[in-house]
């Protein structure tokens, strides 16, 4: 009867101290859990992929090793929430390196968007001006600080481009690099290199950010990836159909072509149109003197009877 008893408190003991155990134990993960903060619960749900990719509807990507890919929701998510870019709905993707965290600080991520500007020709590739392009990026770093304030991100000093930009015809692809300088002291200048693959409706874009010593580093990686993408049948540039598809302005409107011609059409048209201001700003001046004079006979009309019924109150007095 002893032994069944001291068994049976043993038996208790064991099992209080196991709850005691399982409790703690379940309140430790809950409060490390709760030690996470919002950007870590994003990015412990992002689900990744390997092997060949569909980047949209327009490519494919074969994900080279020690990479795995973001799809574009999610990439959006990190591209513009965690990391704090502008909001670019053309994004589709993220490469991210193996073995590190999209939060890491010396994190080379590749962003891969798809840019619907049209067909671009080799003729308009080859005449776009750079020069003119940076000008217009130096205009809006000033917006771009504004936002950057508001963000708590650090304000850029300086853009210029790291190295000429260039067209490779043989893959159909613009190489565009830019550095960046920072306001802050301390900071490193950063590089943003970008490789445009053209196609049928636009370009397929890969973009990576890096310190100014990784230049060579960056371009290599996109070089390698790029020829890993392929656009689908039907977006492909040899797909191109000259006279129904859209064509690009992304090279016209960052260069300088040969000033447009007046046309014999263009010309009546400019005719017409100072024709019609000329009829118009006559009837508005017309109008305008008829009313000025109705207010003038208005008014002597009106002095003329003050004028009499003073008379007629003179009389009766």
């Amino acid at each position: 009867m002893c032994k069944l008893y001291y068994s049976f408190c043993a038996f208790l003991c064991f099992l209080v101290s196991g709850v005691q155990v399982f409790g703690l134990s379940r309140e430790d993960s809950l409060s490390r859990y709760e030690k996470l903060d919002s950007s870590d619960l994003i990015v412990a749900s992002f689900s990744y992929k390997v092997g060949e990719q569909p980047l949209g509807q327009v490519a494919t990507l074969k994900i080279p090793d020690g990479y795995r890919l973001l799809d574009g929701q999610q990439s959006r998510v990190l591209v513009e929430q965690l990391w704090g870019n502008n909001e670019n709905t053309n994004t589709i993707g993220v490469l991210i390196p193996d073995r590190t965290s999209p939060m890491d600080k010396d994190l080379t991520g590749i962003i891969i968007s798809f840019e619907p500007t049209g067909y671009l020709s080799e003729e308009g590739a080859q005449r776009i001006n750079y020069n003119r392009l940076m000008r217009n990026m130096k205009e809006e770093i000033q917006e771009d600080n504004a936002l950057r304030n508001r963000r708590s991100i650090g304000t850029i000093k300086t853009i210029d481009w790291a190295f000429p930009p260039y067209f490779n015809k043989f893959n159909h692809s613009l190489h565009l690099a830019k550095i960046f300088k920072f306001e802050s002291k301390g900071s490193s200048s950063l590089i943003n290199y970008e490789i445009r693959l053209l196609g049928r409706n636009g370009a397929l874009c890969f973009t990576a950010i890096g310190k100014s010593t990784d230049l060579q580093k960056l371009r290599n990686q996109l070089v390698s990836i790029s020829y890993l993408a392929q656009f689908t049948p039907g977006n492909r540039y040899t797909d191109y159909l000259p006279g129904s598809d859209f064509t690009s302005n992304w090279g016209q409107e960052s260069s300088f072509f040969a000033p447009v011609l007046f046309s014999k059409e263009k010309l009546m048209l400019g005719l017409k149109s100072t024709l019609i201001l000329t009829l118009i700003l006559l009837v508005m001046t017309k109008f305008v003197f008829i009313m000025h004079v109705f207010h003038q006979r208005k008014q002597s009309r009106k002095d003329i009877k003050i004028n009499f019924d003073v008379r007629i109150d003179e009389q009766l007095n």
